[in-house]
């Protein structure tokens, strides 16, 4: 127990030094979704309690259709938004399994044609680990090996990496 709430405290020590050091102040990066996760457990686990799933198709909230709407999303997110950044969830299902994803992007930003994305990924069925020279990594934690990876050198294309915060939920980042 005291080396979980250890682990905890190094990781929110590391997201912080790696917000003053990130792309530009207020860009947020993996580490920094992790320690959202950490100050927000009870918000994150009131997400899949208000949509239990099992999901048939993909929706978010907001909806991309604003005449999908509902009250109920939008009082939804507005509350999510009082306790961390949010630009939106998706929710889908994964395959025909009956399992579900869920994704709560925290911010996409961007230079140029680069952009990047870091999000809360929910995950009924554990990630696999990436293929060699996927430009993907998965981490077993948080830590400062996450964004250390975004610095390697990467073939062209889609450069992505996982860091398991719990069962269920992993923090992530892309650069596009």
């Amino acid at each position: 127990m005291i080396q979980k709430a250890i682990l905890g405290f190094a990781t929110l020590c590391c997201a912080f030094m790696a917000a003053g050091c990130g792309s530009g102040g207020d860009d947020p990066n993996i580490l920094d979704a992790a320690a959202i996760y950490e100050a927000n457990s009870k918000v994150f686990a009131s997400i899949r309690i208000s949509y239990p799933g099992p999901f048939r198709e993909f929706t978010r909230i907001p909806a991309r259709n604003p005449a999908n709407e509902t009250r109920k999303d939008n009082a939804f997110i507005k509350q999510l938004r009082k306790d961390f950044p949010v630009e939106f969830i998706d929710f889908l299902p994964l395959a025909d399994t009956g399992k579900d994803e869920i994704d709560v992007v925290i911010k996409r930003y961007g230079i140029d044609a680069r952009w990047t994305v870091v999000s809360l990924v929910y995950s009924e069925i554990p990630l696999p680990p990436p293929g060699k020279g996927s430009n993907a990594a998965l981490f077993d934690t948080c830590d400062e090996r996450a964004l250390e990876w975004f610095e390697k050198d990467h073939d062209t294309g889609i450069i992505s990496a996982f860091c398991k915060i719990n069962e269920y939920w992993y923090a992530y980042q892309s650069i596009l």
